[in-house]
């Protein structure tokens, strides 16, 4: 057997917790097995631990399990409406220990993660190569491009100054920052660990691939730690259901409503509840958000499921009204329909005004919910020429190439890195 044709053990370690990130590993996953290799999947979260089973991987769910409360504060913080998050000292180290014991139970090849932290300090205490999958936006080369920060979210003239007043602040302050939780630093060191100093050193893995559309489109420069490999989005297994493609054959306009893993059940209602004032049929996988009494107040022109396979909704969908994250935006251009996306946290608003700028998108804001607004930015998506034009061009660039980029990026590096 020639160093080429050699069968690598490929660990992905999401935070099972993350639509996206959990997404983005089975479908990467899914390729390597594809071409004979050997692939496990960890997490901390029983959340979307099944979407693992679904597409028939084995997961290892790992101590400390990560409760539902301390998944939704680690969202919270990341969305930024918390300061607080779980990761005290004590959970650190028994992360650490629980992968370093299954590193030397399973003997990986690789590691390969979204955003899961304590893996910095475990797969260098074990000398494993890290490989980040990971968004285009605050990564090293989109800090090094930056000309805009959308710290404000609406779009009046003295936010725009105050977003590039803050874009150029970030773009210079940002590689220098050293800092890093004391939990962290106290597990590394008892691990004899050397965390670099600069705290977006300390977030470079090995290898770097960049799963976003427009980078990978554009050819935008990325720093020499990063890979543009292009779109990650789920491809989950199952149809269609036989109700939404009677939906899409009839007379009035279809529009899908989601929102991943980072909504909330009152956002959910108040996004539906205006949508549906409109003379549309909306179909929404919103439904793990709703408790049973919702269901029976919302119109008649709502259709609710707990989940909807979304990249099949291409050709059937007229619009789409999602949240920002990195896959779910991917999946709104591959429809070729346009999509109104509500930035819940700095890098969904980042993904969202990329295809502002493109011209197939229009990104809203809790405000103008409580404005009634939504309604006509989707009666706007449904009858702009322009932007339908503009929707219908990016979706034969915006197909899920990422994941197969992304493998062979990855087998190439181990295989290169061992001969």
């Amino acid at each position: 057997m020639t160093e080429q044709d050699r069968t690598l053990r490929v660990l992905f370690a999401p935070e099972t917790f993350n639509l996206g990130e959990t997404s983005r590993a089975i479908e990467v996953a899914r390729h390597l097995r594809r071409s004979g290799h050997e692939v496990r999947l960890m997490g901390y979260s029983r959340r979307f631990a099944d979407y693992v089973r679904e597409a028939k991987f084995t997961i290892e769910l790992l101590d400390p399990e990560l409760s539902e409360d301390k998944a939704n504060q680690l969202i919270a913080a990341d969305q930024g409406r918390s300061l607080r998050h779980p990761f005290t000292t004590k959970m650190v180290r028994e992360r650490v220990a629980s992968e370093l014991a299954l590193f030397e139970r399973w003997e990986p090849d690789c590691v390969v993660i979204g955003t899961t932290l304590s893996t910095f300090i475990s797969a260098r205490a074990a000398s494993i190569p890290l490989i980040y999958i990971r968004p285009h936006a605050m990564s090293r080369g989109h800090l090094a491009a930056m000309t805009t920060f959308p710290l404000m979210q609406g779009r009046t003239w003295l936010g725009r100054q105050i977003n590039r007043l803050a874009g150029r602040l970030v773009r210079v302050v940002a590689p220098r920052i050293r800092w890093k939780p004391a939990s962290f630093r106290r597990v590394a060191a008892e691990h004899r660990v050397p965390l670099p100093s600069r705290t977006l050193e300390a977030l470079d893995a090995d290898l770097n691939l960049i799963a976003s559309l427009f980078p990978y489109l554009d050819a935008q420069s990325t720093s020499s730690a990063e890979i543009a490999v292009g779109p990650i989005y789920s491809q989950a297994d199952g149809d269609i259901p036989a109700s939404v493609n009677a939906l899409a054959e009839a007379r009035r306009p279809l529009v899908y409503v989601g929102l991943g893993s980072s909504g909330n059940r009152q956002l959910a209602l108040d996004i539906l509840h205006q949508v549906a004032e409109l003379d549309v049929e909306i179909v929404t996988s919103v439904g793990r958000y709703l408790h049973g009494d919702d269901h029976e107040r919302l119109p008649p022109n709502v259709h609710v499921y707990d989940f909807l396979p979304a990249h099949k909704l291409a050709g059937l969908v007229d619009a789409s009204v999602i949240h920002g994250g990195e896959g779910t935006v991917q999946t709104a251009c591959a429809s070729g329909a346009p999509f109104a996306g509500i930035g819940l946290q700095v890098e969904q608003r980042f993904n969202i005004d990329e295809c502002v700028r493109y011209g197939n998108a229009i990104r809203f804001t809790p405000r103008d919910i409580k404005r009634r607004l939504l309604h006509d930015i989707i009666a706007t998506l449904l009858t702009d020429t322009a932007m339908r034009r503009a929707a219908e061009e990016l979706q034969e660039k915006a197909q899920a190439v990422g994941a197969e980029n992304a493998a062979r990026e990855i087998t190439n590096y181990i295989l290169t890195k061992t001969a």
